[in-house]
């Protein structure tokens, strides 16, 4: 049973949103402070792989693609992708796999039918290169439909891969937990999903996580432990009004998305904040513009923000109802901040240490 003494985040995520030489450097500061640094695996920004590849050459931290999207991806690329990084972190460091179906960038470009269906075929087929057997790629006929793989192909990776690399699921309805407790290791959840976000976990809507932590517990009794790891996302500078202009843009992928818009709705957020979200993102308005239709109070249920002091109080009281919830597990959700290298600087030096003053963080 988890306690209530407070737990550190030992992971953090950032955005490939900025140069890759900005990530870099961000990554060194972080890393001093962190176990893992997350990259999402988002289409059209720069590759994670390579942004994952090159952190983990620095021999300093973990990293973990925070998350993969194998709809949009040759899950043949992914495994080996995910084991040549594998060789590269430090020995002591590790390596891991978030994995979802995607969010509205994914579904204006792919179809998403049978997508769990698929996300089930990618994570077998990538679970069995890994263990470096020679597989029958019939063996997943939806993927063979979608990529074009011939009738009598095979597949199996030249190379050993040379640590263990979990695979963990990005929060979802029914249907994705029920794939999750069948082939990961555990789900991620992120304060931007509004059933696990700041404003459902803090009005002690605890009903969605006793579900995920009934989900941990049966695992566990089967002797196959499941992981629950909870995103606090935040965006900090000294310029608090920065910082939470900066995070709106973050809330209004969220509020202009419909399909979460009946979660949003049962959690209590500003529905007539989303409206306006979604009319200016369909009228074209670039996401800075739509984001200005954000409310204060959809902003500070998604994600924390504002100066390092803001920051620091906040995440206090989201951490401790977080516990509260179930979760055991943390890590610092992007944006992070409009200034990367800043954000990283003022995380390790003033926040961190505000909220858990009993760490070591340098």
């Amino acid at each position: 049973m988890t306690t209530l003494s407070a737990v550190r985040p030992s992971g953090v995520q950032i955005a490939p949103w900025v140069p890759a030489g900005e990530i870099l450097s961000a990554s060194s500061v972080l890393g001093a402070a962190f176990s893992t640094i997350w990259v999402p695996d988002q289409m059209l920004s720069r590759n994670a792989h390579i942004l994952m590849s090159a952190i983990a050459a620095g021999r300093q931290v973990g990293v973990a693609s925070g998350v993969t999207i194998p709809l949009s991806r040759n899950p043949i690329d992914i495994a080996s992708a995910m084991a040549t990084v594998a060789e590269l972190v430090a020995p002591d460091c590790s390596v891991q796999m978030g994995v979802g179906t995607g969010g509205s960038l994914v579904s204006s470009m792919f179809s998403k039918r049978a997508v769990l269906d698929l996300l089930r075929e990618c994570i077998g087929l990538i679970r069995r290169l890994w263990a470096g057997e020679i597989v029958l790629l019939r063996d997943y006929p939806l993927l063979r439909d979608r990529l074009g793989w011939r009738e009598d192909a095979i597949a199996q990776l030249s190379f050993p891969v040379t640590k263990p690399i979990p695979i963990l699921m990005a929060v979802g309805g029914p249907k994705t937990r029920d794939l999750a407790e069948d082939v990961a290791d555990g789900m991620i959840c992120t304060s931007t999903y509004p059933a696990v976000s700041y404003t459902a976990l803090e009005s002690g809507d605890h009903a969605f996580v006793g579900e995920l932590v009934a989900l941990r517990d049966r695992r566990a009794a089967a002797g196959r432990p499941f992981r629950l790891l909870y995103g606090l996302n935040c965006c900090v500078s000294q310029d608090g009004d920065a910082a939470r202009e900066f995070a709106r843009r973050q809330a209004a992928i969220v509020a202009g998305n419909p399909a979460l818009w009946p979660d949003l709705s049962r959690a209590g957020f500003d529905m007539e904040s989303c409206a306006g979200v979604r009319t200016a993102l369909r009228g074209g308005a670039p996401l800075a513009e739509a984001a200005r239709d954000v409310s204060d109070d959809l902003l500070d249920g998604l994600l924390i923000s504002g100066t390092p002091e803001d920051c620091a109080e906040r995440m206090r009281a989201v951490e401790r109802s977080a516990r509260s919830a179930g979760f055991g597990e943390f890590y610092l959700g992007a944006p992070l901040g409009p200034d990367i290298g800043e954000a990283a600087q003022l995380l390790v030096e003033k926040v961190l240490p505000a909220v858990w003053p009993d760490e070591r963080w340098r």
